[in-house]
Order: structure tokens, then C-alpha cells, then sequence
């Protein structure tokens, strides 16, 4: 069975990677929607997919993004609202087209609480949307873990987090101190996995 893993780059993407590869033929999608750290997080997806030597495909919709974001006041590191939404329909089109039998995201936990386009409600109508479409599975195989038990997940599997990115500043150093970098912090304390000195410009 083929399997499409859309990749961000990330923590839970690169475990998800790691993890699914081991089981059957995998198709690492990284999509480029105009996020403030695209050219970081495709950079880390690539260097995910080379550990493993697999083909990373770059669906590109960065112009997309940037049409949003021209109307917006403040730059979001993310323009497009209902992020998963756009990026699982796309993803949904390109698995049918390649012949993929199944689909996921690499949410945790966590993230279903964060956002609405990452809520079991919502997973849960799409995941009926697409068998309306087709025999596409759609899975969160990481959704009942939480972060910190995501990367003692992948640091088993051998995962080089020093070569994901999570940062929402879109720097080539991780800030330190946004959201999602906090969030990373406190994640690898609990796991008991450390990070390399240099990793921030700052630790909380």
C-alpha cells in the first residue's frame, strides 16, 4: 500500500517519516503555501527525506499565499486561514493522481486542541468528504500522542531533530521564544532529549 505523508519539516512530520517508511512504499509531499519559514521548513523535509533517501515532491502554492497575505495587516506566519483544509485537499488531488491509498498528517495530541482545521470534528468530516471521492485513506497516526512523546518516538527511530525546524520567525536560527519554539523547549525537556547549545538565539 502506498503511502502519501505530507512533510513540513518539522517535529511530528520528520517522525512520521521515520516511522512510516519502515512499513510500505512512502510519498513525502512538502507544500509551499507562502509561510514566512517556507525555504527553512522545505530545507529540513529535504534533509528528512535524504536520511532516508527518499524523493521529496514540492507542491508549490507559495503565490496562493502571498495573494492572501497581501491583504492582510499583519504578516501571519501562516496567511492562509484553515491551513489543513487547503493543504488535505491538495494533498487528497495529488495522492489520487500518483495512486496513493492513504494520506497523513502529522498532527499530535495537542494540536487538535489548538486549532479548528485540526480538530477531531473536523478530521472527521473530511475524512468523510474524501471517501466521497475516492479510496484515499486519511490518517493521524500520531494523534494520541503529545509532543513530548512524539520525539521519544522518533529519537527510537533515530530521528536528527537538530535538522527539523519549528520556529514561526522564518530565521535560519530557531528564535527561542515564539510559540512554537516554546512549545519545542518544553517538549524535548519533558522527553529528557537535549538540543544542541546552539540551537536558539534564546532559551526560555
Amino acid at each position: 500500500m502506498s503511502h502519501l505523508i505530507l512533510l513540513s519539516g518539522g517535529v511530528e512530520s520528520a517522525t512520521l517519516l521515520h516511522h512510516a517508511h519502515r512499513r510500505e512504499p512512502i510519498f513525502p509531499v512538502f507544500l509551499d503555501y507562502g509561510q514566512r519559514a517556507a525555504p527553512w521548513e522545505r530545507r529540513a523535509a529535504q534533509a528528512q527525506c535524504d536520511a532516508l533517501r527518499l524523493p521529496l515532491k514540492r507542491l508549490d502554492l507559495a503565490s496562493l499565499g502571498r495573494d492572501f497575505r497581501a491583504g492582510q495587516s499583519k504578516q501571519f506566519h501562516v496567511p492562509l486561514p484553515h491551513r489543513n483544509l487547503i493543504a488535505l485537499s491538495v494533498a487528497l488531488s495529488y495522492a489520487t493522481q500518483i495512486g496513493a491509498e492513504r494520506l497523513s498528517l502529522a498532527l499530535n495530541r495537542e494540536d487538535t486542541l489548538a486549532y479548528p482545521s485540526a480538530s477531531p470534528a473536523f478530521l472527521a468530516s473530511f475524512r468523510a468528504l474524501a471517501g466521497t471521492l475516492g479510496g484515499v485513506e486519511i490518517t493521524t497516526p500520531l494523534i494520541e500522542l503529545d509532543k513530548a512523546e512524539v520525539v521519544r518516538l522518533g529519537r527510537s527511530l533515530g530521528v536528527d531533530y537538530a535538522r527539523t525546524y519549528s520556529c514561526l520567525l522564518g530565521h535560519a536560527q530557531h528564535c527561542g521564544r515564539c510559540p512554537q519554539c516554546l512549545k519545542r523547549q518544553a517538549a524535548f525537556a519533558e522527553a529528557g532529549v537535549s538540543e544542541p547549545e546552539d540551537f536558539y538565539r534564546q532559551r526560555r
